[in-house]
């Protein structure tokens, strides 16, 4: 047999294959994070949607319910969840006190007790961990 007619050995093929799917299983596991990364990003911006117009739905009735932020400011733990209609993948809920903060600093205004807040997080029926994807604190200026 001479060199010309000599192919590879099935050991050499074998450590070809275990490299190219090495490196394929190093490009899969990379996608996954950044595809559940993108997912989480488009959540959180449809999340802050959502609570601006929950906020503006406040401020439009604020005059005809006069005590309505009073009352969402005084709360100390959070209303009843309630499924938005136009994506019930959301909930959003009221509070007075920031979930994301829970402790009441001195040094960050963004954890200020007595505020009220649109918290908008997963509903529980789509997911179970129900986490807090925005949290928007807003003012009902005076009529």
């Amino acid at each position: 047999m001479t060199g010309a007619q000599r192919g590879y050995s099935i050991v050499e093929v074998l450590v070809a294959m275990t490299i190219l799917l090495v490196g394929i299983a190093g490009t899969l596991a990379f996608f996954a994070p950044t595809l559940q990364a993108a997912e989480e990003a488009n959540d959180r911006s449809i999340a802050a949607l959502l609570a601006q117009q929950r906020v503006e739905e406040v401020r439009r009735d604020a005059d005809r319910f006069e005590n309505f932020p009073d009352g969402i400011r005084s709360l100390v733990t959070p209303s009843a969840l309630v499924v938005y209609a136009y994506d019930d993948r959301f909930a959003w809920q009221y509070c007075g006190r920031s979930l994301l903060e829970p402790i009441d600093t001195i040094a960050s205004s963004d954890d200020d007790w007595f505020v009220p807040r649109v918290i908008v997080r997963y509903n529980p029926a789509f997911r179970a961990d129900s986490k807090v994807l925005f949290e928007l604190r807003f003012e009902v200026s005076p009529p």
